[in-house]
């Protein structure tokens, strides 16, 4: 990933500081503001990640095998760091000795509003070949022209059950140089004709669906061959995708489909595949490991139950701070370290905090003051709140009881919905949990909790 300036440039003016807060940017580890959080995060392990793809995580080497290909899930909460965990992954797997990673970010290219697992399916055949012609891959003319074929004959099916229901089809296949174009052309074609409505959308996905078997089959073929050319050329010993953004779909309905009514589906596909795992089907890990293993990519934990700080933490949060602010910025160290606390451990609330705190900065101050942080926090509060229910206040009070006790907190609806909201944080693999600080900052969790 290629970043501008003005994506990476640490804030030495209070002018600067909205551009260095942005959490719409994701960082990888060349970034000059990554901070790497692995050491910090509880009970949770990186190397369990690399052991659950049959790679040593001392040199990232992977060892092959015929007949067991990975299926990960990382699951956690929106915020947590999950994206620039996963640059980091790629960064130690993309290499000869081990994948050929193939990242598709569904959020940035596919229709969040809209969207199921065939449309997944379809945009990773589009990056797959999209990545091979960009790094020139020798794929055989041979195995091209049967994928081609194939969606060629899907295509055609689509179109005449357009013309029969009275739509638009998609017109005639258009001329290209090389068959791997040509195959880039139709899988546009088809992301194009999925995103333009609804109707059209379910005839592309229906001729898909009832062909499923057979794509599943020219799907593990097409992979198994490239894996192939890859060792061939000593490229890479397999491909790997990642799948980035399910968790920013609209409707929890569409997520719990893609992952959980389509799981069928998905043991059918054969090949090594990490996916991002909304939180709220975390719940749902039992039905999960039956066919994939499921890691959960916990919270930063910064203080324990007991109230007791972990400050070696809140040491990489405050590196993760001086990397896109100069410390001089900030009134005092107590700022800083206040912000941190209020953020739970969330990179992106914390993100958060610092972007609103700039809000309240008085026009003639050149520093981040303690009196403009109070101002974000208590706005921030008395928003979380709006919408709780009054059995949302009381998942609060029970969290917050059991915490004390040293109890677990029994999983139910309202605290996945909670969950879901961030207006509840999760540590460690989700043994711990707490509510979101800047929730017990306001007065409604005072007077309810």
């Amino acid at each position: 990933m290629q970043y501008t300036d003005n994506q990476y440039k640490q804030a030495t003016k209070i002018r600067e500081i909205d551009a260095s807060v942005r959490f719409d940017i994701p960082v990888n580890p060349q970034h000059p503001f990554y901070v790497d959080f692995s050491h910090v995060r509880g009970e949770f392990q990186e190397k369990v990640i690399y052991k659950a793809l049959n790679v040593n995580p001392r040199d990232f080497t992977y060892t092959t095998s015929p007949f067991n290909k990975s299926l990960l899930f990382l699951g956690g909460m929106r915020g947590s760091g999950k994206t620039s965990e996963l640059s980091k992954y790629t960064l130690n797997l993309d290499n000869p000795d081990c994948f050929f990673v193939v990242t598709c970010n569904i959020d940035n290219e596919l229709d969040l509003n809209d969207m199921e697992y065939m449309d997944i399916l379809i945009f990773q055949v589009e990056k797959l070949l999209q990545k091979a012609k960009d790094n020139d891959l020798n794929i055989d003319d041979e195995i091209l022209v049967k994928l081609k074929n194939w969606f060629s004959e899907r295509v055609h099916e689509i179109n005449s059950y357009v013309r029969k229901e009275g739509g638009v089809d998609f017109g005639a296949e258009a001329k290209t140089p090389s068959l791997l174009l040509g195959i880039l052309n139709i899988t546009g074609r088809l992301k194009a004709g999925i995103s333009v409505g609804k109707d059209n959308a379910t005839k592309i996905r229906n001729v898909f669906k009832q062909r499923f078997n057979d794509f599943a089959q020219i799907f593990n073929n097409f992979i198994e061959e490239v894996n192939f050319i890859l060792r061939r050329d000593r490229i890479a010993k397999e491909v790997l995708f990642i799948i980035d953004g399910l968790e920013k779909t609209m409707s929890a309905d569409t997520r719990k489909m893609i992952i959980i009514d389509e799981s069928n589906r998905l043991r059918q596909i054969k090949v090594n595949t990490i996916i991002t795992l909304p939180i709220e089907l975390m719940s749902k890990r039992n039905i999960l490991e039956q066919f994939s293993t499921v890691a959960s990519f916990p919270f930063v934990k910064i203080m324990e139950k007991d109230g007791q700080l972990r400050n070696q933490a809140i040491d990489k949060f405050k590196e993760f701070i001086f990397k896109r602010i100069n410390e001089n910025l900030f009134e005092s160290i107590e700022v800083v370290e206040k912000a941190i606390l209020f953020s739970g451990g969330s990179p992106r609330e914390l993100l958060r905090i610092l972007e609103y705190t700039n809000y309240f900065i008085e026009e003639d101050n050149t520093r981040i003051d303690l009196k403009s942080l109070d101002k974000a926090l208590k706005k921030l509060s008395s928003q979380s709140v709006n919408y709780l229910t009054e059995e949302d206040f009381k998942k609060l009070k029970q969290i917050k009881e059991n915490n004390s006790q040293n109890k677990p907190v029994p999983f139910d609806e309202t605290l996945q919905k909670l969950l879901e909201e961030l207006i509840v944080f999760e540590y460690n693999d989700g043994s711990y949990k707490r509510v979101n600080p800047i929730v017990e900052l306001s007065d409604a969790y005072k007077i309810y909790v």
